[in-house]
């Protein structure tokens, strides 16, 4: 699938979400909250960055079609700099896999636009499930798991 007709396809279910109907299930795999000397170091030039990686797996059903969307965002954090890469993903809908490698077949070209979308996807589900809506199950996994 290209990146425009995701983009467009993200804004149905957009929508539809704040209409109230649709159902997400969501599954997080994150470093985000591990101390930095249980996270991935590297060096670039020298300089030893320490590495986050989050997974997302976005799955809904709307109007009789299954939905699954796998995002995936590497950050980079040295002192104050911070350098951030994004990987979107349309795997096949029995797949749960957090691994760069295994989705790499799935990959979709991400501009801009896209990643937009994805983040204010990921914004309007976290911000019902914080209201309890009962729309939105979050699955949230240990990534040394």
């Amino acid at each position: 699938m290209k990146s425009s007709a995701l983009v467009k396809t993200i804004d149905e279910l957009l929508a539809e979400t704040k209409k109230g109907h649709l159902n997400w299930q969501i599954e997080l795999q994150s470093t985000d909250e591990l101390d930095d000397s249980h996270k991935e170091h590297v060096m670039q030039n020298g300089v030893e960055w320490v590495v986050d990686e989050c997974f997302t797996s976005f799955f809904c059903k709307c109007r009789g079609k299954e939905h699954l969307m796998v995002t995936y965002e590497r950050i980079l954090r040295h002192d104050a700099q911070v350098h951030s890469y994004n990987l979107v993903f349309l795997p096949p809908l029995s797949f749960h896999y957090f691994d760069v490698g295994v989705l790499s077949p799935y990959i979709v070209d991400a501009d801009a636009v896209l990643l937009n979308r994805c983040h204010q996807l990921w914004t309007l589900v976290m911000d019902l499930y914080k209201k309890r809506d009962g729309h939105i199950f979050l699955k949230i996994f240990d990534p040394y798991d």
